[in-house]
């Protein structure tokens, strides 16, 4: 009987102990998930500032050309990212408007996808540049390759074929960065949180071909 009694109250301990280790676990969660609930709008007044500048029109070949930069898109947590191996992808949303006294029309509308890679096997970085002829340029300068993520030199918007003379059009430009997946949930959490941010107001520039 007192083997027994001893032994029961050795797990009645043990049991008090695991249901206390359960709810101190459970505190610490719904601890964790407040806090993540209530850091977005504390980030948000930190937001990266991201805008699109220096954009100049082309029209004199066969297709009006855009250039223009993406200025403060990087900040020190996103470079920390791309040097662990985190793939990066800059979305580019271009739009051409006409337009006239009753009414706007889009006549062209499309996406770029600028990616940054880094191999840390070959220290070396990779970007991908749809518009560029040779697509993909590696670098092992991480400035020369924020610079290429940044720039559009001479992209091919829509044909001069299309536009009318004498008529009033408008060039759109935003810049966006696209959601990245990590394979640990609070990696992934940390990241949305810190970096999910970045997204440029509309730059507008008219122009009358």
């Amino acid at each position: 009987m007192w083997l027994e009694s001893r032994a029961g109250g050795a797990a009645r301990h043990v049991c008090g102990k695991d249901v206390k280790s359960w709810v101190n676990r459970k505190f610490f969660f719904l601890f964790f998930l407040a806090a993540l609930t209530a850091y977005p709008p504390i980030c948000a007044s930190a937001r990266n500032k991201a805008q699109i500048s220096n954009i100049e029109i082309d029209m004199e070949g066969k297709n009006l050309e855009a250039s223009f930069r993406l200025m403060d898109c990087f900040n020190t947590d996103m470079e920390e990212a791309i040097l662990n191996g985190v793939p990066t992808t800059f979305r580019i949303i271009v739009y051409v408007e006409k337009s006239s006294l009753l009414l706007t029309s889009k006549i062209a509308d499309f996406t770029l996808r600028h990616t940054i890679r880094y191999n840390r096997l070959n220290n070396e970085f990779q970007v991908d540049l749809p518009e560029h002829p040779q697509k993909t340029l590696v670098t092992r300068s991480f400035d020369e390759a924020k610079k290429w993520m940044s720039t559009v030199e001479k992209l091919p918007v829509i044909p001069t074929c299309w536009l009318n003379r004498n008529q009033q059009y408008h060039l759109k430009v935003r810049a966006e960065l696209s959601k990245v997946e990590l394979p640990l949930f609070f990696r992934y959490i940390l990241f949305w949180v810190s970096l999910w941010d970045f997204e440029t107001e509309w730059r507008t520039v008219a122009f009358l071909y």
